[in-house]
């Protein structure tokens, strides 16, 4: 597949989709995989491959189901889904409902390409409209660009992003899912 480096978009955009559909919270993203929660991480993803004849990908992700206290340095970043008033939901079930909503959006990946992928992300997206820094590169980001990277808009014109953590230093600036007209 040469589309391995979106899996993990892809992936970020299955948790989303099955942590709403099993317990109702409204979920956001925030570039590349972070499943958000009122702006507090609820869930994680991390994919590790080995690139050889036959690429292996292994998908790791961890999601806060039942925690009801953080440790003091995460306790304002971080969120569970009985701390955000969430339905119940086993760690079985929403496996179920993980694995398949995954297995949906790896295979249309894989046969439709990038566009439906990207155009769900962008829906989800907390991170597009937000002034934010990843990495030394700090600006508005405005845009998921065709392979994945985040665009930045600058002083100096646009910067694409491939790598990095995160942070944001504003207020979003345009409606969550609402990508801005790049010219």
């Amino acid at each position: 597949m040469s589309d391995l480096p979106k899996l993990s978009l892809a992936a970020a955009v299955a948790v989303a989709e099955a942590i709403e559909a099993a317990t109702g919270l409204d979920v956001r993203l925030k570039w590349p995989n972070d499943v958000l929660v009122h702006r507090r991480k609820l869930a994680g993803i991390l994919l590790e491959s080995r690139i050889s004849v036959a690429p292996i990908v292994v998908v790791g992700l961890g999601i806060n189901l039942r925690q009801r206290v953080f440790p003091a340095a995460l306790a304002g970043a971080a969120t569970s889904v009985d701390l955000e008033g969430g339905r119940v939901v086993g760690r079985e079930e929403l496996l179920e409902v993980v694995l398949e909503a995954f297995g949906r959006w790896r295979r249309r990946l894989e046969s439709e390409g990038f566009a439906a992928l990207r155009t769900r992300w962008l829906a989800l997206a907390d991170t597009i409209g937000r002034t934010v820094t990843v990495g030394e590169h700090e600006g508005l980001a405005v845009d998921l660009a065709e392979d994945g990277a985040l665009v930045l808009r600058q002083a100096a014109g646009l910067q694409r992003v491939f790598a990095g953590e995160v942070t944001t230093s504003h207020p979003r600036l345009t409606a969550p899912g609402t990508a801005l007209i790049l010219h």
